[in-house]
């Protein structure tokens, strides 16, 4: 059912938290749904106010796509998410 989801959608978005266990189960789904993906790809690394939660950087080198950092418990960053959103969509 998956890729009803993602066939024709204009921006594919993975959030996973910054875990190191939870970027690998993350790369697992993403190779499982990655051919019925034929979008822009991001990825969001939630939970960066975490003791130990990998960077942006880091998690982007393990997943091979972009990706921002993001705490999504933080109401400041609300905004930045949506201005994110709002960019990748619209480059290119």
């Amino acid at each position: 059912m998956w890729q009803d989801f993602l066939r024709g959608a204009g921006l594919t978005v993975l959030v996973c938290d910054s875990t190191e266990d939870n970027i690998e189960k993350t790369k697992d789904v993403f190779k499982k749904f990655s051919r019925y993906m034929d979008t822009k790809i991001i990825a969001i690394a939630n939970k960066q106010d975490l003791p130990g939660a990998l960077n942006a950087k880091k998690v982007q080198k393990k997943l091979g796509i972009p990706t921002y950092g993001m705490s999504a418990i933080r109401l400041d960053l609300r905004e930045r998410m949506r201005e994110i959103l709002e960019y990748e969509i619209e480059k290119d």
